[in-house]
């Protein structure tokens, strides 16, 4: 009895394991680099630095949201970090020309949602890969960027939006709660709409998807949609956080987006994820580029590790697929031994029954008239 509970607890931590490192891999580290970090620096736990940290990564927050659905739904988005900056800018100018806070959001907002729609009708409906269609778009919306503003920045904002921006409720930032309220969002629309269930179907399996009735081209365009809307928000939170359009901003922050979105353990090629496993990975990436401004290291060595945190995402994807096949070995070799035994059973009654079909024919006939 004790060798079978044994047997069976081992079990039970050999099945939840790549559970357990594909949900809490990015708090983990985290918790690890965090306790590095508290020895190296008086400064990375006050109050003061995390309010930094979050306040950094807000607008990466934003963008990683929109990332998530985008990759659950087995696509990418290359083309953040250019929308977002051609965003900051349209919406500065917009503001500043016309003196309304307004017009600017509706002008961002929109941008935002034409180049999802770009992105969703050239991949979903044209069936031009993800990849090379927001690659386009990438180039794109950077030269309309530098174009409106001719390479300068945008400032002289109204005085109201600086103001609304830079109020604090419960000790942070507004910008840290846009990036809440935004993940709180897209978390109820995957978690508890149908929509959500449909966007992790056509991740999973599209054709399956398709048989079973679900639209999966409108859920694709959707996705994008959403994606930009994301990407809108994200735009005025960086735009609230500098108070200035500026053309060459958000640099790479596609890049960022899609490692924090591995990082937290959503599945690159799409069909699973969440918007709580994001957040842990934009976290973990906001804490290593502050570990690194906290040590002073230079600017150039910055990119060095910030490219580590690429292979290490990617790293972490395939630890997470290594586990998932090892958990699983033994149980599939339980399920074969007992699909054969199965098979011999079958064929043991086939024989049995071959064998009492060959006894009644070999069996003399009854003589006429015989009783």
């Amino acid at each position: 009895m004790r060798a079978d509970r044994a047997a069976a607890a081992l079990n039970r931590i050999r099945l939840g394991m790549p559970r357990a490192v594909e949900g809490s891999f990015a708090a983990l580290v985290i918790v690890v680099l965090g306790a590095v970090m508290s020895f190296k620096s008086d400064v990375f736990l006050t109050a003061g630095n995390i309010q930094n940290i979050l306040l950094q990564t807000s607008f990466l927050a934003c963008a990683a949201f929109g990332m998530t659905l985008i990759i659950i739904a087995a696509e990418l988005d290359l083309s953040q970090g250019s929308v977002l900056a051609l965003i900051g800018v349209v919406a500065a100018e917009t503001m500043v020309r016309n003196d309304n806070i307004v017009l600017g959001l509706l002008a961002g907002l929109g941008v935002g949602l034409a180049a999802g729609l770009f992105n969703g009708v050239v991949t979903a409906v044209l069936r031009v890969p993800s990849f090379i269609t927001t690659l386009g778009l990438l180039i794109m919306a950077r030269g309309l960027a530098r174009e409106i503003t001719a390479g300068n920045t945008v400032g002289n904002l109204p005085g109201g939006w600086k103001a609304w921006w830079s109020t604090e409720f419960l000790s942070l930032r507004m910008p840290i709660w846009v990036a809440m309220g935004l993940g709180v969002t897209y978390h109820v629309i995957l978690r508890y709409s149908r929509f959500g269930l449909r966007v992790y179907a056509v991740g999973g399996n599209a054709e399956a998807a398709r048989r079973a009735g679900i639209n999966v081209t409108r859920v694709r365009l959707t996705v994008f949609l959403l994606g930009g809307a994301a990407v809108a928000v994200g735009g005025f939170t960086l735009l609230g956080r500098v108070h200035a359009g500026q053309p060459n901003a958000a640099v790479l922050t596609e890049l960022f987006a899609v490692a924090a979105v591995v990082l937290g353990g959503t599945n690159l090629f799409g069909g699973k994820g969440s918007i709580p496993r994001t957040v842990a990975g934009v976290l973990l990436v906001g804490v290593i580029r502050n570990s690194l401004n906290l040590l002073n290291v230079s600017s150039n060595m910055q990119d060095v590790w910030l490219g580590v945190v690429f292979v290490l995402a990617m790293t972490s994807q395939f630890l997470r697929r290594y586990l998932e096949r090892w958990a699983n070995r033994e149980e599939d070799s339980a399920i074969e031994v007992e699909v054969e035994h199965e098979l011999d059973e079958e064929l043991r009654v086939i024989e049995h029954a071959e064998d009492s079909v060959r006894s009644a024919t070999e069996q003399p006939p009854n003589p006429e008239g015989r009783k």
